[in-house]
Order: C-alpha cells, then structure tokens, then sequence
C-alpha cells in the first residue's frame, strides 16, 4: 500500500469524528462523591461471656484463630501494624469491663478497624496479686468469634499490660 493509498484509507476511517479544542484536562471537573461501603448496623456482637473467674494467666498473652498467617500475627506482636483506637480497663469491675469491651468492640468493627488495643494492667494491685482483668480478658477474647487473634503489647503501649486485638471484617 502506497501512501496515496494510507492517506486515503485513513482519511475515511476518520470521518465523522470531530476534532478537539484543546489537549489539556478539564482540572476544574469535581470527582464524583465517594460511595462508602453499607454497614451491617444491625448486627451486634453478643454478650455470651461469663464472668466466672479464671485464676490461670500466663503473663504473656497470644491467640491466634486458624487462618491467620503466622507471619502477620509476627507484625502486630512486633508494633509493626497501625493501630485504629484503643480502650483503657484499669480500674473497671468484672461485669462493667465485659459490657465495655463487648461495647467498644462493636463499634471497632463497624467502623471497620482491623487492629485495636486494650489495657488491662498487670493486676499488681488485685487482690493476691492476681490479674483479674487480664485473665478475664483473655477468656472473653478467646470466646468471641469477631476476634480473629490478639498478642501483648510492645512495651511502648503496655507491654503484658495490654493487648492487640484483631478484627474480622463486617461483611
């Protein structure tokens, strides 16, 4: 094909089409508005958690549901993961901690925060010296289904005094 022959083919291609005015974009265009994501408002995390005392605690705390890759787990126990809001305990009584934590965790996962942190304190003032919070806490966690693993702190945000906790995603 000659270029009589390309000119011509092209020309023909082209018909119809108009020509712009200018080659530059339209900045002053607004973005549409962002959709968010509908939030399940209506499901709560139930409150099946019993306030029976457990006395055995180790001083380290991890729990970790199957499917949680190991390594990500390693990064949340290391600080490495950003965490989205927290919930101080010290000083609650067992049945208004429960409520509290049940509470403060169901607004975390509608808010859809994957990594949160609770303290518990060391229990250094309980009595025997025993961590009543801590145990407690480890039980509760351990019981309910939204939580997919927690670790103790670094000691920059508690040390064995808190922990991080790990959200499932509200679907």
């Amino acid at each position: 094909m000659n270029k009589e022959d390309e000119d011509k083919l092209f020309s023909e291609a082209m018909r119809g089409v108009n020509t712009l005015e200018t080659n530059k974009a339209d900045l002053k265009q607004k973005p549409g508005a962002i959709k968010k994501r509908p939030v399940n408002i209506e499901k709560k995390i139930e409150d099946t958690l019993s306030d029976e005392f457990i006395t055995e605690c180790d001083d380290f705390l991890e729990f970790m549901r199957p499917g949680i890759q190991k390594s990500y787990l390693k990064q949340i126990r290391n600080g490495k993961v950003t965490i989205e809001d927290h919930l101080d305990l010290h000083g609650y009584r067992r049945d208004d901690a429960r409520k509290t934590l049940l509470d403060f965790l169901d607004h975390a996962q509608h808010q859809s925060f994957k990594l949160v942190r609770i303290v518990h304190g060391k229990g250094h003032h309980s009595d025997g010296s025993q961590p009543v919070l801590k145990a407690m806490l480890n039980k509760w966690l351990q019981s309910i289904p939204e939580v997919l693993a927690f670790v103790s702190a670094i000691p920059k945000d508690g040390g064995t005094g808190a922990v991080y906790v790990l959200l499932k995603k509200v679907k």
